[in-house]
């Protein structure tokens, strides 16, 4: 059983482990952890895109609209839908220019992908802990923790809600 200390990333370093047993513990930790912070990457990704698509269509639907009518001779309450719809087309083209929810879809695509990256790596050193030496186990994971504390330094932020069942994504 690995021995944990007061750090609050537990790493070979932080741990005092003893046998294979105790690597495998922290190999499957980990892997469940980058599964969940992929997850909760693309669950992201896929929201901001969609959100991306529905302000999107909706500002060239009521742009359109008011265009169009703005040429119209409008008289009651056909005027002041006009005007109310050319608040909203103002409203939505600050909505789509300031929340860059495309742009914001992308990085969660990309960290998404670096996360599946690691976690591929990780399920490889989980089928070769039985052939590697403890020292190499040891190292190959300090070189991982040092790679995923990099992705988790430049990930855009996830809501807890888009990865079901963690509490963070970033390694422990």
């Amino acid at each position: 059983m690995c021995v944990k200390t007061a750090d609050p990333i537990d790493t070979p370093e932080t741990s005092t482990c003893t046998n294979r047993t105790d690597f495998s513990e922290i190999i499957n930790d980990w892997l469940q952890r980058l599964v969940s912070a992929q997850r909760g990457h693309y669950t992201m990704s896929e929201r901001l895109y969609n959100k991306s698509a529905y302000t999107g269509i909706a500002l060239i639907i009521s742009t359109v609209i008011v265009t169009a009518l703005v040429l119209a001779d409008a008289k009651d309450w056909f005027k002041w839908s006009l005007v109310a719809l050319s608040v909203i087309s103002a409203v939505l083209s600050g909505i789509v220019s300031f929340s860059r929810f495309s742009e914001r879809a992308e990085q969660h695509r990309a960290t998404a992908s670096h996360y599946g990256k690691l976690r591929r790596k990780m399920e490889y050193l989980k089928a070769k802990s039985t052939v590697l030496k403890e020292e190499d186990i040891q190292e190959r994971l300090k070189v991982l923790r040092i790679e995923w504390e990099y992705v988790s330094g430049n990930a855009p932020l996830t809501d807890i809600s888009a990865s079901p069942g963690a509490s963070c994504c970033g390694a422990r």
